[in-house]
C-alpha cells in the first residue's frame, strides 16, 4: 500500500517475526523504518545458533503449507516455493508407558487414532471447532469470529474444564504445551482456534535456514543489533522516539514520526509503564511461559524411520523430542515446557544430560555418542495469552490510542505462531500507515 506522507520516519522495536514483518510493511509503502534490536542477530527466537560447523534454529522454524502471508514476505526476500522442505515427521505419544506412533502423511488415519476412544459429547465439541477453523482461516487466529461465538456461549472454559481426560491428554495437551507452554487448564477456549488452525496444517522448513531471508532483509533495511531501547521519548502527549542504549555504553535518543513495539507484552509494559501504567497493566496480565530448547548432535541416527519424534507426558519436564530434520535424525531438538519444566536445572549439560536420560527410557541411547550441543532457555518463551484474551486485546488497543505515535503488535495480537505474528504486524502497521497519510 501507499501513503501521502511517504517517507515518515518509525522506529520498529524488536527483530524477531512481529518486529522483521512490521518495519518489512512499512518499506514497501514507501515509509523509513529504523529496526532496532537488542541481541546481536535478528530473528528473536528464531535466530540462527551454530551447532558445530552448521547453522540451526533452536526457536520456532517449521513454516505451515497455509501460512500465505510469512510465504508471501519471504518470497520479496528471495524465498521462492523451492527453498522450502517437507517436515512431516511421524510422532509418538507415550500413553502408559508405551509409544503410540502417529503417521504425519495420513492425517484422517492419525487423527482417527487419536480420537478413538474420545467420549461422544468431546468428539462432537472438537469437531465444531475444526470445522470452523477449516471453513474460515480467520478462526486459526485469535478474535476469529467462530471460535469467539462459541466461546462467549460457553462461558469461555478453560480446556479441562469443557473437554475429557482422554481428549486433553491425547489431543490438546500436546498442541498447548508445544505453542504455548501452557497446560490445558491455562488454555482457554476462545484461544483454541490458534492450535487447532496448527494441527490442521502441514510444515515445511527452509532448507537453509532462515539466514539467507534475514541477511536479505538487513540489506534493504536500516538496523541496529545488540542496542537496547531503554525509554520511549514522549512530546505533549505523543510519542515521538525511543532512548537506545548502544553496545559500547553510549546511550541516544532517536526521534521518529512514530514507533512500533514489537515485543512480548511484558517488554512493552515496562517501557510503558512511565507514560501509561493502565495500559502497561493490562499488558501485563498476557501471561508467558518459560521454554528451554536443546539440540544435541550425535554420531549415528537416533530416530528410525519410522518413529521421529515423541511427546512426553504431563509429569515430564522434556515435553517432546524429534529428529531436527526428515534426514536429520542425528540431530535430537529437545524441548522442555510445560509446568513440569518451569523448574530446571542451572546448567546447559546438565539439562542436555536430563533430555537423554528422558529419551533414553524410550529409546536406546547407548551406542550413539553426543558430539555437540546448543541450547537457548527463554523465560518469555511462550504466549499463553490472558484469560478473557479478547477483553484484554481490546483494552490494550483502546488505551494505545491515548498514545498518538505509537503501535504495538506481537505474539499475543493475533496468535504465536509464526503465521500470527506476520499477519498481526502487518494489519497494525497498515493501520499506523494510514494514519500517518492523514494530513495534520
Amino acid at each position: 500500500m501507499s501513503t501521502e506522507r511517504s517517507g515518515a520516519r518509525v522506529i520498529v522495536v524488536g527483530g524477531g517475526w512481529s518486529g522483521l514483518a512490521a518495519a518489512w510493511n512499512l518499506h514497501r509503502a514507501g515509509a523509513r523504518p529504523l529496526l532496532i534490536d537488542d541481541r546481536p542477530t535478528l530473528g528473536g527466537r528464531s535466530a540462527t545458533a551454530r551447532l558445530g560447523a552448521r547453522a540451526i534454529t533452536l526457536g520456532g522454524k517449521n513454516i505451515g503449507r497455509k501460512y500465505s502471508r510469512f510465504r508471501a514476505f519471504a518470497a520479496e526476500l528471495g524465498a521462492g516455493e523451492a527453498a522450502y522442505e517437507h517436515f512431516g515427521i511421524n510422532s509418538s505419544r507415550i500413553e502408559n508407558g508405551r509409544l503410540h506412533t502417529t503417521d504425519s502423511t495420513n492425517k484422517a488415519a492419525a487423527l482417527y487414532g487419536m480420537l478413538r476412544g474420545v467420549p461422544p459429547r468431546d468428539l462432537s465439541r472438537i469437531l465444531r471447532l475444526a470445522y470452523y477453523v477449516r471453513r474460515d482461516r480467520a478462526n486459526a487466529f485469535l478474535s476469529g469470529p467462530d471460535v469467539e461465538r462459541y466461546a462467549a456461549r460457553t462461558g469461555d472454559p478453560t480446556l479441562s474444564a469443557f473437554f475429557g481426560t482422554r481428549l486433553c491428554e491425547r489431543l490438546l495437551r500436546p498442541a498447548v504445551i508445544r505453542m504455548n507452554g501452557a497446560e490445558p487448564e491455562e488454555s482457554h477456549l476462545s484461544t483454541l482456534g490458534t492450535n487447532l488452525g496448527m494441527l490442521l496444517d502441514g510444515f515445511d522448513q527452509l532448507t537453509d535456514g532462515f539466514d539467507p531471508l534475514l541477511h536479505a532483509f538487513a540489506a534493504r533495511v536500516e538496523t541496529r543489533a545488540a542496542t537496547r531501547v531503554t525509554a520511549l521519548l514522549v512530546t505533549a502527549g505523543r510519542v515521538t522516539g525511543v532512548r537506545a542504549l548502544a553496545p559500547d555504553g553510549t546511550s541516544s535518543e532517536e526521534e521518529a514520526d512514530a514507533v512500533v513495539l514489537a515485543v512480548p507484552a511484558p517488554h512493552a509494559a515496562e517501557l510503558l509503564r512511565h507514560h501509561h501504567d493502565e495500559l502497561a497493566q493490562h499488558l501485563s496480565h498476557v501471561r508467558y511461559f518459560p521454554v528451554s530448547v536443546v539440540v544435541a548432535e550425535y554420531d549415528r541416527p537416533v530416530f528410525d524411520t519410522r518413529v521421529r519424534a515423541l511427546t512426553f507426558p504431563a509429569d515430564s519436564p522434556l515435553s517432546n523430542a524429534g529428529a531436527y530434520g526428515v534426514t536429520d535424525r542425528h540431530l535430537v531438538r529437545y524441548t522442555f515446557s510445560g509446568r513440569a519444566a518451569r523448574t530446571l536445572p542451572g546448567d546447559d549439560e546438565e539439562l542436555a544430560a536430563l533430555a537423554e536420560r528422558l529419551l533414553g527410557a524410550h529409546l536406546d541411547l547407548d551406542a550413539p555418542k553426543r558430539l555437540d550441543t546448543a541450547t537457548a532457555r527463554w523465560q518469555h518463551g511462550l504466549c499463553a495469552y490472558a484469560p478473557a484474551h479478547t477483553r484484554t486485546l481490546s483494552a490494550i488497543d483502546t488505551r494505545t490510542a491515548a498514545l498518538p505515535g505509537l503501535t504495538l503488535t506481537g505474539d499475543y495480537a493475533r496468535g504465536a505462531s509464526i503465521e500470527a505474528c506476520v499477519r498481526a504486524a502487518e494489519e497494525r502497521t497498515d493501520r499506523l500507515l494510514r494514519h500517518l497519510g492523514r494530513p495534520g
